[in-house]
């Protein structure tokens, strides 16, 4: 089980650093979409800059899951983001599109790695509701209030859905409602509504709750600057934030600075250690079988994603690869700076695969070669050295 895990980690991570950095610092063209719906939400999401957000939640996750920091908080909230990378990809681009199994392969990597995080999450999943009058005051409020929205958008139709009057505003509902997330996140509030009114997964309800309130104060605060709407806005955030708080206790696993998945104990051969940790040690029979998950999860991207984006996402796995090669050359008694020489042959080879610089064309054809040859070489002396204790 923790193989799968590691593999899934290293892909996932692999994929959002890029895609996060590429909003920032433009790495490869930010996908536009082929069909009017898709069109209207990615420009509605980078006119608003809510795509800033977006993207800062995707390079914090991919960050978090390749380092070990806090990752099991990186993983959830990443979740509602790679949901929409899923709804953009698959029901706008098309279920049929190549896009869809980009989006696909994003939401089933998150989930997976909700599983494999369970142990972090499954204090959020308590039948007993946080005490105290006040908490109760504040979950049947805040639960009416979304009971209420729901009910009124798919039944009863008393108020209208804000249109906005600001022409960003006006933009982002008007993609909101064409694409159907608004339709999905009225299901949100309705059923987290539910549960927290009847006191049900209460932690786990607000946390689910708490990015439809982000995104209406953003919409309400931030682009239409109407003051009533943003004082809902803000009082619904609010009151989502201080039940979390209230239920602090139940988010000790999510906010744990080194969870380990389904199939780790507590020691040196888990995740954070052997890919994330330059500083310790890596006896053989563990340095196999993580080459092995590294191996599959460079196979990949190589075989699946060739594009530039795809050389990106290799180019984030040179980093696991170090420090697993790092660890193994310190527990042989090498000095495990001997890395430096494979990792600056990468290095420069992905700038020339990438287009960054332009040798002559003797070193072009003799550079990719010479250095995946010295990082082979590395891993196969990894693969057979004896270890300091002889194993």
């Amino acid at each position: 089980m923790k193989y799968a895990a590691w593999l899934v980690r290293l892909v996932f991570a692999a994929w959002m650093i890029p895609a996060g950095v590429n909003h920032f610092v433009t790495l490869f063209p930010q996908p536009m979409g082929s069909q009017p719906l898709s069109q209207e939400m990615i420009v509605a999401l980078i006119d608003s800059h809510l795509f800033d957000l977006v993207k800062l939640v995707e390079l914090l996750a991919g960050v978090f899951v390749l380092l070990g920091f806090h990752a099991a908080l990186g993983v959830l909230i990443c979740v509602p983001v790679s949901f929409c990378v899923f709804w953009w990809d698959a029901p706008l681009e098309g279920f049929g599109s190549r896009a869809a199994r980009f989006g696909n392969a994003t939401l089933i990597s998150n989930l997976l790695l909700c599983i494999f995080f369970v142990r972090s999450y499954r204090p959020m999943f308590t039948t007993q509701p946080p005490a105290g009058s006040l908490v109760l005051a504040g979950r049947v409020i805040l639960g009416i209030w979304m009971v209420a929205n729901g009910v009124n958008y798919f039944l009863l139709h008393f108020w209208a859905v804000p249109v906005g009057h600001e022409p960003l505003a006006v933009q982002l509902m008007a993609a909101f409602q064409h694409s159907g997330l608004l339709t999905v996140a009225m299901i949100i509030q309705t059923v987290t509504g539910v549960l927290i009114l009847a006191g049900l997964f209460v932690p786990a309800a607000l946390c689910v709750l708490m990015p439809v309130s982000t995104c209406a104060l953003y919409w309400s605060l931030v682009l239409e600057h109407r003051p009533l709407g943003a004082l809902l806005a803000l009082l619904v955030f609010a009151l989502n934030g201080l039940l979390m708080i209230a239920c602090l206790d139940r988010y000790r696993g999510v906010l744990e600075r080194h969870a380990t998945t389904l199939g780790e104990s507590p020691g040196s051969n888990v995740f954070d250690a052997l890919f994330a940790s330059p500083g310790g040690r890596t006896s053989r029979s563990h340095f196999i079988p993580a080459l092995v998950t590294l191996l599959l999860a460079v196979a990949f991207y190589a075989y699946f994603v060739k594009s530039r984006t795809g050389t990106f996402c290799l180019l984030v796995l040179l980093y696991p690869a170090l420090v697993l090669l790092a660890r193994r050359l310190r527990d042989m008694r090498q000095s495990p700076w001997l890395v430096v020489v494979p990792g600056v042959l990468m290095l420069c080879t992905f700038a020339l695969w990438l287009k960054y610089f332009s040798p002559g064309e003797g070193i072009a054809n003799v550079l990719p070669t010479a250095a995946l040859v010295v990082l082979g070489g590395f891993a196969l002396w990894g693969s057979f050295g004896k270890s300091s204790t002889g194993t």
